[in-house]
């Protein structure tokens, strides 16, 4: 063969790679395309060292060909990652936050509602969980510890959200209002046995120290309320904003407690 019939075979064979390689891109490209979510339920649990996800994904597809390339979004800070298809563990790369695996091997068709589960661990300091969808999904749960944080359905692809891991609940809240009206009660009970009008000595001693175990009790509740709130601004379970505000009115109500107490005791002196 002479040189240049060498050239032209070597520029025809470098052409047929070239389209194969393309043809295969294309190919997983269409299938990826086809390709929504079904469900996808996200586990969220902490441990001593590390908060650990578990994401469970069940795809969904209109066509019988097999899945090639596919990816998943995971948020920076991920270690541990695994991804497991059919009980089977696959290997993956990562491209910023997209982890990337080709399920061609695996001969999976679109069809047949595959599950897939990724896990994987963050730092046990990670305040907020971040997901960004990046196919269509039909229904979305995210749990923290078995408290549902957040649900939703028929999501579409690229859309992203953050959720607090640590925040007040409505619980604590409605804690914090009740003790709060039971003090009101006690307060305005306080008052009205002080401002009784005089009777004999002996009655208003009495009332006096009824209304001094009275104002004792209120001091007690407050400074256990203030060590309570403290307590769970370390764990994080209420905002720093919530703490600062909560902290500040009932230092003011001890504060004033323990003063009506010193009066009181002077008086009945």
């Amino acid at each position: 063969m002479t040189p240049l019939g060498e050239t032209i075979m070597k520029r025809i064979l470098i052409f047929l790679a070239s389209s194969i390689i393309v043809a295969s891109l294309i190919v997983s490209t269409v299938s990826a395309e086809y390709i929504s979510s079904g469900s996808h339920e996200i586990e969220i649990s902490t441990t001593e060292e590390k908060i650990t996800v578990k994401e469970t994904i069940i795809l969904q597809g209109s066509s019988d060909e097999h899945i090639g390339i596919i990816s998943f979004w995971i948020q920076d800070g991920a270690e541990e990652v695994s991804i497991v298809v059919k009980g089977s563990s696959v290997s993956h790369t990562t491209s910023d936050n997209e982890y990337i695996t080709n399920l061609s091997s695996l001969e999976i068709e679109m069809d047949s509602e595959p599950k897939i589960e990724i896990t994987y661990k963050l730092d046990k300091n990670t305040e907020n969980f971040q997901k960004e969808l990046l196919r269509n999904t039909s229904y979305i749960k995210v749990t923290f510890n078995d408290n549902v944080l957040y649900t939703c359905n028929n999501i579409a692809s690229g859309m992203s959200f953050t959720l607090s891991l640590y925040q007040p609940t409505e619980t604590t809240l409605s804690t914090y209002i009740i003790v709060a009206v039971v003090l009101i009660i006690v307060l305005l009970a306080v008052v009205s046995f002080y401002f009784m009008r005089r009777q004999k000595t002996s009655k208003i001693k009495k009332i006096a120290i009824e209304s001094e175990e009275l104002l004792a009790t209120k001091k007690a509740l407050l400074m256990n309320l203030l060590k309570d709130i403290e307590k769970q601004h370390r764990a994080k379970e209420i905002s720093d904003d919530t703490y600062n505000k909560l902290k500040e009115q009932y230092k003011q109500e001890a504060v004033e407690a323990m003063k009506q107490l010193e009066d009181m005791k002077s008086k009945v002196k």
